[in-house]
């Protein structure tokens, strides 16, 4: 026990402040209720503080701020890493990360290809939904948000506003990756982004 704490203690006093960790990672310091009891231990000891069920942070402290706590994206993205997994921002967590609406969104909602879960963190949700490998299958994160922010607005109820807070994004798409992934959006999508970039 002993010697997995201070092999544990170790690894998070050399890694960065703000760094997520998941129980995961020190399985090979012990057995899981080993490694429970250990982290427990040291957030106690306020070495780390738990996030949810098997998430840890390794604290950030501002002197006016207190903790400083990773965005939901942040927590995502290193959940998706951790699976393996290819995440998408859908619907409102779409339209937030352009700019369209500034409601930051209390429940996240991500498609995946990955396992299909519910996470709770403090008053905040990220949600991952298995979809099919088809509505991945644009790689590039800009068009990936562009397509999931016209698909939550809808058809028909694209407005001018909307049209105009987008049209920098679609700027900024490469025309390559246009031309190999943009097949893969919804037709109207594929006309809206093309009419943005024109």
């Amino acid at each position: 026990m002993q010697s997995s704490h201070n092999q544990i203690e170790l690894k998070i006093k050399k890694s960065a402040k703000g760094k997520i960790f998941f129980a995961d990672d020190f399985v090979k310091f012990g057995s899981s209720e080993n490694i429970r009891k250990v982290l427990s231990r040291l957030e106690k000891e306020g070495l780390l503080e738990r996030l949810a069920q098997g998430i840890y942070l390794v604290p950030k402290k501002d002197v006016l701020l207190g903790t400083l706590y990773p965005t939901t994206e942040e927590i995502a993205l290193e959940i998706a890493k951790r699976d393996k997994a290819r995440i998408a921002p859908t619907g409102s967590l779409a339209l937030y990360q352009l700019g369209i609406t500034t409601q930051i969104p209390l429940k996240a909602v991500y498609l995946t290809d990955g396992a299909q879960r519910v996470i709770t963190i403090g008053n905040r949700t990220i949600q991952f939904k298995k979809t099919t490998p088809r509505n991945l299958a644009i790689k590039d994160q800009l068009l990936l948000l562009i397509t999931q922010a016209l698909k939550e607005i809808g058809q028909d109820k694209v407005t001018d506003l909307h049209l105009q807070k987008l049209k920098p994004f679609a700027l900024q798409l490469d025309h390559e990756i246009l031309k190999s992934q943009l097949k893969f959006a919804p037709v109207w999508v594929q006309k809206r982004i093309n009419e943005l970039r024109n």
